[in-house]
């Protein structure tokens, strides 16, 4: 006897097979109705596990009302077992016809009981396939989605990295422009102060010369009898005056200038101080 109480409808025109149908599946548990006018709206209305049709079930009606039933999304796992009259040739018929299983008549009420529960069985277990096929379905949806949902974080994190990335290389090629600028104003700075130094150190020079200059021209005759000489000496002075008050944007040729004067003042006198002693009274003794 079935725990679950199935259902179970009886399509019979003969009135004493059909509540003799009935009765051996109401004694076996099951819930049985024998409503056989309504058709499929009966199908529907009562939603039965089992239709066994009766013995006129492979004429028009009986044909019309199986291949409605294996037809529908519905309902087509309702089982259908056919009890037809006829030998192997109406088994294989009705086999044909869609129906789950053939139970030729008269037949024995234990093997009835024994096919319709083999058929309730057979849709019990095509039930939990299907329904196990549902949640690998939705289990197998759901890891899509959660492989998704991954794909979709790796690519924000890998969009955010390159975005890391590109603020980094901004900021380092800024950095370095800004130290490229601050290495060329050092430069400049450098060689400003350079200048500078280098300035200071001509007016310097030329400070602790003047003493010796002077001196020396004490001690020579008087530059007027020299036209020459005085002109290097006038000269001389002029390229020291603008080299000590920097005035020129090239100190270098100033000082070039005023070394060569020096130079060809020095061999002026130098000629001079030759004739000098020439001409003193010592040298003409020694003569």
């Amino acid at each position: 006897m079935n725990s679950k109480a199935e259902k179970l409808l009886v399509v019979e025109s003969d009135d004493a097979l059909r509540e003799g149908i009935a009765a051996v599946l109401r004694d076996a548990g099951y819930e049985v109705s024998t409503d056989r006018e309504g058709g499929m709206r009966s199908v529907l209305a009562f939603a039965p596990d089992a239709v066994l049709l009766g013995a006129d079930a492979l004429r028009l009606d009986g044909c019309h009302l199986l291949s409605q039933i294996k037809g529908s999304a519905q309902i087509q796992d309702i089982r259908v077992v056919i009890l037809s009259p006829g030998g192997s040739a109406e088994r294989i018929r009705g086999m044909g016809l869609g129906a789950d299983d053939v139970l030729s008549v008269p037949f024995d009420p234990h093997e009835l009981l024994s096919r319709v529960r083999s058929q309730l069985r057979n849709k019990r277990l095509a039930h939990e396939i299907r329904e196990r096929l549902r949640i690998a379905e939705v289990n197998r949806n759901g890891t899509q989605q959660v492989v998704e949902a991954v794909n979709e974080e790796r690519r924000t994190l890998r969009a955010g990295s390159l975005a890391v990335m590109a603020t980094l290389i901004v900021g380092a090629l800024v950095s370095f422009l800004f130290y490229r600028r601050t290495q060329e104003q050092s430069t400049r700075v450098y060689a400003a102060v350079t200048r500078l130094q280098t300035g200071a150190l001509t007016q310097q020079q030329l400070t602790e010369r003047s003493p010796r200059d002077q001196k020396e021209m004490e001690r020579a005759p008087s530059p007027a009898s020299d036209p020459q000489k005085l002109q290097l000496l006038a000269k001389g002075e002029e390229l020291g005056a603008q080299i000590a008050a920097s005035r020129a944007e090239n100190p270098s040729t100033l000082q070039q200038q005023l070394t060569d004067a020096e130079s060809r003042l020095q061999k002026l006198e130098r000629r001079s101080d030759l004739r000098r002693r020439s001409s003193s009274p010592t040298s003409r003794a020694s003569v």
